[in-house]
């Protein structure tokens, strides 16, 4: 039955040069998520709508979709700005299957609700777009709705981590007047304004407990030619500093 075709995932690139066994495992490390993703939802499922044949309107689903991505510990912001305007966009868009009833008297079922939050989370993360997860989830059961879901909750996991481990920015000032990224021999950047009171800047960490800082707008960050440059630069000023320090 078409109610039963597995939801589309987003496409993901899969290096080459993997062995079986090793994509094996990924592959079973990933279901093994999966089910867990599942058994969260059903878990807060069970203690936020307890009956799940009960009708619930537009707000409630709107309340609802904000409640479950906050439980699961998502973007806040992402939760947040879900209202019931969200629920009447995604209705006439057809991301939601139609609802018994009409305008106020309008009813919608868990189904409604898997699919809201599903669609929720394809459209802040980018992998999927709103089409995409409105053919995915048009028509489905429940179980191939939550399987969904859960895929979405994986992805953006995967998403929050990444931006956790991202270097720390910070607001740098510069040990002496007149030291300024838009007086460096490369000439100034193109719409980066000059700051006097700070600038932001990534902590890159070294070996040996080193630190160094480096502006966002710097060219390094973008042009490999640029950052063996400041390597030479770091080594040269290094230098200079220890002869300086031994005179």
């Amino acid at each position: 039955m078409a109610n039963d075709r597995p939801p589309i995932r987003a496409h993901r690139r899969v290096p080459r040069r993997i062995d079986g066994t090793s994509l094996s495992m990924r592959s079973a490390g990933r279901a093994e998520a999966l089910r867990e993703a599942e058994r969260e939802l059903e878990d807060w499922r069970a203690r936020a709508v307890p009956d799940p044949s009960m009708p619930l309107e537009a707000d409630d689903v709107a309340r609802l979709v904000s409640d479950c991505l906050a439980s699961l510990g998502l973007d806040e912001a992402v939760a947040a700005s879900f209202t019931v305007n969200t629920v009447h966009f995604y209705r006439r868009k057809e991301i939601l299957d139609a609802p018994e009833g009409r305008t106020s008297a309008a009813r919608y079922s868990l189904r409604h609700l898997w699919q809201a939050v599903g669609a929720r989370l394809a459209g802040q993360l980018g992998l999927l777009t709103l089409a995409e997860a409105r053919e995915a989830m048009s028509g489905r059961g429940e179980a191939v709705l939550l399987a969904f879901v859960a895929e979405r909750v994986l992805d953006a996991r995967a998403r929050q981590l990444a931006r956790r481990s991202a270097p720390p920015v910070v607001v740098a000032r510069p040990l002496a007047a007149g030291l300024n990224s838009e007086e460096s021999p490369a000439g100034p950047l193109p719409n980066v304004p000059r700051r006097t009171r700070g600038t932001e800047a990534i902590v890159i960490t070294l070996p040996g407990d080193a630190l160094c800082v480096v502006p966002i707008a710097h060219r390094a960050h973008r042009s490999t030619a640029a950052a063996r440059a400041l390597g030479r630069a770091l080594t040269a000023a290094l230098l200079s500093a220890d002869d300086q320090t031994e005179s």
